[in-house]
């Protein structure tokens, strides 16, 4: 591995600067972009087109981009220009006008956006294994700016037109831009061009059952995502409590990434994973159970260990096992697993709401615990592989 360029100390200010520029675009864009796509003039089934084939066109790049970065061996030359190209790209919506130069511009857009996030994870590990780091205290920075995001853009929308959302995702990810330029050159040993990346990285023992332990565990927050808000207003909670509910699963996330080195390193990542599973059973058949405030402010706080422990399983497990020439081509396999999983799951979560409301999350608790299913499955074939040796 080469060295990175630039003082080694603050390569962890650099790359959490990039996350915070990622997750403020996207604690805006989530919440808010649906109701731009709506002033322009689209439809409830046409908004829902546009985000499918956005979902598709990213699960159709990534794969090309991760493989790319692993021959040339770098990162951040990739991520500058996929960075570049999403700012020009999206704020060329500013001119699309009608459906389909809209449905152009979304293509090209997450086609640009889809691999960053991997690329991201694949350099952050790399530079972590050059100048130790806690990657949770990195990563945590994604989530505070992501609150800080959709709390803002809030604020400003009492009061600003809905115009102003498309600027302000623009702001962030030109700033996303710029902090790209300022990322570590960490670089890893070039892949040879004859290798197949992914049947490589599918013979690691345990490693797809996690991966696949890890999407149904994401894959079950489908609900709570599309329609948690829709059921507990329904339940007669206001938006600032919804709002609150939100920003404490957030916060609990928060918490467990500034203690990740340390917990990861005791637990074990495979651990974390069945961990998080049995965290989203818990907070699923709590959720489908009760409306009542006290309960869900319990539940709520359970984000941390869902998503949170699931996510910092996975990153460390791909680390751990996966030769770091062949690190983003792994990153982009969860990303893709993971993407059809959440789309999967997202197209379910409107049928079962529709029929069963609430009871929708007892789907979602078994989901997870299908997920448990697989970490333990995970963890048995890690030890008999063991003793193989």
């Amino acid at each position: 591995m080469t060295p990175e360029t630039g003082a080694p100390r603050l390569a962890p200010l650099r790359l959490a600067l990039f996350y915070g520029g990622i997750f403020l675009a996207l604690g805006i864009m989530g919440p808010f972009w649906p109701l731009w796509l709506k002033d322009r003039g689209l439809d409830a089934e046409q908004i829902g087109v546009v985000f499918a084939l956005g979902t598709l066109a990213r699960l159709a790049v990534t794969p090309y981009f991760a493989r790319a970065a692993d021959r040339a061996g770098e990162r951040k030359r990739i991520l500058v220009l996929l960075s570049f190209l999403g700012t020009v790209t999206f704020l060329a919506f500013r001119w699309a006008d009608g459906f389909w130069p809209i449905i152009l511009m979304t293509v090209v857009f997450y086609a640009s956006r889809g691999p960053v996030l991997p690329l991201m994870e694949s350099l952050t590990m790399l530079t972590r294994e050059r100048t130790p780091f806690d990657y949770g205290r990195v990563r945590l920075w994604g989530s505070i700016t992501f609150i800080i995001g959709a709390w803002g853009m809030g604020l400003v929308l009492t009061d600003a037109p809905v115009d102003w959302i498309h600027w302000a995702i623009f702001a962030a990810i030109a700033l996303t831009f710029f902090c790209a330029l300022a990322l570590p050159d960490t670089r890893a040993p070039a892949a040879a061009k004859d290798r197949r990346p992914f049947r490589e990285i599918m013979r690691v023992p345990g490693l797809m059952a996690a991966m696949t332990a890890a999407t149904c565990i994401q894959a079950s927050h489908a609900v709570y995502y599309n329609f948690g808000s829709i059921h507990w207003l329904a339940a007669g909670h206001g938006a600032d409590v919804i709002g609150a509910l939100w920003a404490e699963g957030v916060i609990a996330e928060i918490l467990l990434f500034t203690f990740a080195a340390a917990t990861v390193r005791r637990i074990g990542a495979v651990r974390m994973i069945a961990i998080g599973a049995a965290a989203a059973a818990l907070r699923w058949a709590g959720t489908a159970g009760t409306t009542d405030l006290e309960w869900l402010f319990l539940l709520q706080a359970l984000h941390g260990l869902s998503y949170g422990a699931t996510h910092l399983g996975m990153i460390h497990l791909i680390t751990e096992r996966v030769d770091s020439s062949l690190s983003a081509s792994a990153q982009s396999l969860f990303a893709i697993t993971l993407g059809v999983g959440m789309s999967a799951a997202s197209y379910a979560a409107g049928t079962l709401f529709a029929s069963l409301g609430g009871g929708a999350f007892w789907t979602m608790a078994a989901l997870a615990g299908i997920g448990a299913g697989f970490a333990g499955f995970s963890l048995l074939r890690r030890r008999q592989a063991a003793t193989e040796r």
